[in-house]
């Protein structure tokens, strides 16, 4: 069926449908600073370095905020919560602001529109409305929220906390697990599974993220690939990723471990007079970094890289030593 506009113009008729639990009231600003953020929310101090400018004069716009409500007892990864929580679904940035001092003022109180819903994951499909995965908030970001948010981990190094891992991380999944995830640009979509598939290697590779200059998209992958093969808490392998961290070459000459190549190679460029992050490119120079740390954890040393080098990523997922693997063999 169709009505027709006062303005002569004819259009579908559409259903009514009431809009939802919704409701507006007036909070103060000592009971909205103690809101929590949303549990999904993305680095806001990161956001808040972009935004200090526009946020640094108070004005009516920056007053009306969104909560959301929980109506029915709900879990995110195992933390429980009864009915009636609440979160701030968006003005975290503002509210951070607000803490700092960067402001001129601090409003007195806030015009609240609250969101009831009954589960979390209905909370997160909100929260997406403000800050959409896909298009308005960048991937990097998203990254954040989601370690902190869905793993409860919280990033310590300035490359993870700025999510600056993602094209390391896509193409360590499609390495590990190419049925799963082939894709060749990163998708918001896709990033919690990846985060859940690495982890751990993912925890344990922040300890050593601390110069990022030290750590391009080849090397963070390798890092991530390296551990899952050889366990997250392997000794010798957390040594090599100091190393690459610090640019420590450990020998010279003829004679050089497999860290020492790949140390000098991302200062020379020699081997790869560019070291791009597309996908064909990742192929080769993963491979390079990963052949010489099989080399390092094998104490094996040599002037070049051997036959099948530029093969050895995609061979890993077939590759597995673990603590258990070893300590069988010792047995």
């Amino acid at each position: 069926m169709t009505v027709k506009r006062s303005d002569g113009t004819i259009v579908p008729e559409m259903p009514i449908k009431e809009s939802g639990d919704i409701n507006s009231y007036w909070m103060s600003y000592d009971e909205f600073a103690e809101l929590p953020e949303v549990f999904c929310q993305r680095n806001t101090e990161g956001r808040l370095s972009k935004a200090r400018k526009h946020l640094s004069t108070l004005i009516p716009e920056h007053c009306v905020v969104f909560i959301a409500k929980l109506t029915e007892p709900g879990e995110v990864h195992g933390k429980k919560y009864p009915a009636g929580h609440r979160w701030r679904i968006d003005s975290n940035t503002r509210a951070m602001n607000w803490s700092q001092g960067g402001s001129d003022a601090i409003p007195k109180d806030l015009f609240v529109i609250e969101y009831s819903f009954d589960t979390p994951d209905r909370i997160r499909e909100s929260y997406n409305t403000f800050d959409s995965p896909d298009s308005v908030e960048r991937n990097q970001e998203k990254l954040y929220g989601i370690l902190s948010g869905m793993y409860r981990y919280t990033p310590q190094s300035p490359k993870l906390i700025k999510g600056q891992i993602i094209t390391a991380l896509n193409k360590a999944a499609n390495f590990y697990y190419p049925e799963t995830w082939n894709q060749t640009t990163v998708k918001a979509s896709e990033l919690p599974g990846q985060v859940g598939a690495f982890l751990p290697e993912i925890q344990t590779l922040d300890e050593f993220l601390k110069d990022a200059s030290s750590w391009d998209q080849a090397l963070v992958c390798a890092g991530l690939m390296a551990l899952k093969k050889y366990g997250c808490n392997n000794d010798k392998l957390k040594e090599a990723l100091q190393d690459i961290n610090d640019k420590a070459a450990n020998t010279k000459g003829k004679d050089w471990n497999g860290i020492s190549h790949i140390v000098d190679e991302w200062k020379t460029n020699k081997f790869f007079p560019s070291k791009d992050t597309k996908w064909d490119g990742l192929n080769r120079t993963v491979s390079y970094c990963l052949y010489w740390i099989d080399k390092y954890m094998k104490d094996e040393v040599g002037s070049k890289v051997g036959s099948g080098w530029d093969k050895v990523a995609s061979k890993y997922k077939d590759q597995t030593v673990t603590s258990l693997t070893r300590l069988l063999s010792i047995c």
